[in-house]
């Protein structure tokens, strides 16, 4: 039991899941207070400018989560390997940001883009300058994901004072994710100094030539992020244009919980991940038994998860929002769901992950993505948040069908 508490696999997960669990804690304390105090209309309007700024935050980390640990981890006993291919991921990153950014401030300014929340898309364009200093990646590849929840811990505390502190009516929406994503810039520059002065690391920008080789070679790995990034959210930036700036705040708070939810399943995959690679080239027979052990063990707790959520949906709204709103806890109670459906997928995104196999990965996503965004319109406008809800439960079955016939076809 000892040895299998010590195994990097397991640490990997309970590092991953206390970050998560410090972002659920913040949820839970500032969810009710922002809830009341900018209203629920500017409630929404605040998630979806985070939501479109986190479809922009896709070109910033460009799928580098995806392939990059791993080069790390083969590469971390050469320190110039090392500090190359970590600056080449850094300077890639701020340059997108930077371009992205003034992309943003033309597109609102001159060509009214995001009309009726333009202000608070553009004040919310710091958290891609926080996505491009993000060092997850590193400490990803080096096995030290507990400095990552310290990191977030500090910047969450940090978001919560600011909150309290400067946010007290209406007019105050536009600075929510701008505190947000500006602590996370200020502690995560602060960790990448630490982790380039305790490995003895120096940045330097690396030339174009190579970032431009840096983005095309993870161009696919990049298109798949986009479209999982579409089939989690895509419908929420659909759903303005069919429901009231009310019922879209309603969504809002079910999906807040579900999609903090239905990170389980990801960090699944990031704590088995290394080891799986590893069994994948030793042992095909060990490989199948790990993982099959695995996905036995996820299925049951994103199960047991969702139904505790489902159950218990209205009490979690009622904490969240401070008072009971039906809509929201049906909603939830069908979302809750989404981390088990998630979790079917897990084993066919190992295998196609240890196998290289980007291009099987980029077309299913995608295939699904284009599926979600059709029905999801569709269903929006005739059912509205629960026609939505239900488009994502059966995306998600469908996500696992289509990579399970893509992998078998291959």
């Amino acid at each position: 039991m000892s040895q299998f508490l010590k195994n990097a696999p397991f640490k990997n997960f309970v590092n991953l899941s206390l970050n998560q669990g410090i972002n659920v804690v913040t949820a839970l304390i500032i969810t009710p207070f922002l809830f009341q105090t900018i209203e629920e209309e500017q409630y929404g309007l605040v998630a979806l400018g985070f939501t479109v700024i986190l479809l922009f935050g896709l070109l910033v980390n460009y799928g580098f989560n995806l392939n990059i640990p791993g080069k790390l981890a083969l590469v971390k006993a050469d320190r110039k390997a090392l500090e190359l291919m970590i600056n080449e991921v850094i300077s890639t990153r701020l340059l997108i940001s930077v371009v992205l950014a003034l992309m943003l401030f033309v597109s609102t300014h001159y060509f009214n883009a995001f009309s009726g929340y333009s202000v608070i898309v553009l004040f919310s364009a710091v958290q891609l300058f926080n996505d491009a200093l993000f060092p997850m990646f590193i400490l990803q590849g080096l096995d030290r994901l507990s400095w990552i929840s310290t990191a977030n811990a500090i910047s969450k505390l940090l978001y919560l004072c600011l909150v309290l502190l400067f946010i007290n009516d209406v007019a105050d929406a536009r600075w929510v994710n701008f505190i947000l994503g500006g602590t996370g810039v200020v502690v995560h520059a602060g960790l990448l100094l630490f982790i380039y002065k305790k490995e003895n690391l120096h940045f330097y920008w690396v030339n174009f030539r190579k970032i431009r080789a840096l983005l095309l070679n993870n161009f696919q790995f990049f298109s798949s992020t986009v479209a999982s990034y579409i089939l989690i959210n895509g419908g929420f930036i659909l759903l303005e244009n069919f429901v009231s700036d009310t019922e879209l705040s309603f969504y809002a708070l079910a999906q807040r919980v579900s999609l903090l939810l239905r990170m389980v399943p990801v960090f699944i995959t990031q704590a088995i991940l290394q080891k799986a690679s590893r069994l994948y080239k030793e042992d095909l027979t060990r490989f199948n038994q790990y993982l099959s052990g695995s996905y036995r063990n996820g299925l049951a707790f994103t199960f047991f998860m969702g139904l505790v959520f489902s159950i218990s949906s209205k009490w979690v709204v009622w904490v969240l929002a401070g008072k009971h709103i039906p809509m929201s806890a049906n909603l939830m109670a069908i979302l809750s769901f989404l981390p088990f459906l998630a979790m079917l997928n897990v084993s066919n995104m190992i295998r196609i992950l240890v196998a290289d196999q980007k291009q099987i990965l980029a077309r299913a996503t995608w295939v699904t993505s284009i599926l979600i965004l059709l029905s999801g319109a569709i269903f929006a406008y005739y059912f509205g948040s629960f026609g939505l809800a239900w488009v994502l439960i059966f995306g998600e079955l469908f996500n696992f069908w289509i990579h399970r016939a893509l992998l078998k076809g291959n």
